[in-house]
């Protein structure tokens, strides 16, 4: 599955892509034909509970609730990643999570990334509000998510993270920014 935003293109994480990872990213790099910032992955012990999910259940990759690498089309390079913890809840609603190379971060790419996640979830008539999880003090990807629509919606405690912020934009905010936008 592809994902197309202005600038980049979101490729949907399959079994060979996450081996790759798992290997280190040049492995990824080299099967893709693209060159990988340094410093990524930020958190490389999350590609092989990744990978070991997909092993389980190998139409995850297919579903379009997964994990997208972020490639800048222009360049052939690998920016960052990110995608949906799973398909939307019983409320509708879906949660998302990504990281930017530090290298690719505050050029508005991280924003677009985002959106083209949102936008495409809003594609699913399932779907009624995506949503996405900061530490509640000066994380940076807070900025990322107002830029592309969501509004802070709450604290709540994570059972990892402990204590952070709810983001969120509903499907009526999200069309009201696209014809803000036309």
């Amino acid at each position: 599955m592809l994902i197309h935003t202005p600038n980049l293109r979101l490729l949907s994480c399959d079994l060979a892509h996450l081996e790759a990872i798992v290997r280190g990213p040049r492995s990824l790099g080299e099967l893709l034909n693209v060159s990988i910032p340094p410093n990524w992955p930020a958190h490389p012990q999350a590609y092989p509970h990744a990978l070991d999910l997909l092993r389980l259940e190998p139409s995850r990759a297919l579903s379009g609730w997964w994990l997208y690498l972020f490639l800048l089309a222009e360049e052939r390079t690998l920016i960052g990643c990110g995608g949906f913890k799973g398909p939307p809840d019983a409320l509708g609603d879906v949660e998302l999570g990504f990281e930017i190379a530090p290298a690719h971060r505050k050029r508005g790419l991280d924003a677009e990334a985002v959106r083209g996640l949102i936008r495409y979830a809003f594609t699913r008539p399932a779907t009624q509000s995506v949503s996405a999880l900061t530490l509640p003090d000066g994380d940076p990807r807070a900025r990322v998510l107002r830029a592309a629509g969501l509004r802070a919606a709450g604290s709540e405690r994570d059972a990892q993270a402990g204590p952070v912020t709810r983001w969120r934009i509903t499907r009526n905010a999200f069309e009201d920014l696209l014809r803000k936008a036309a």
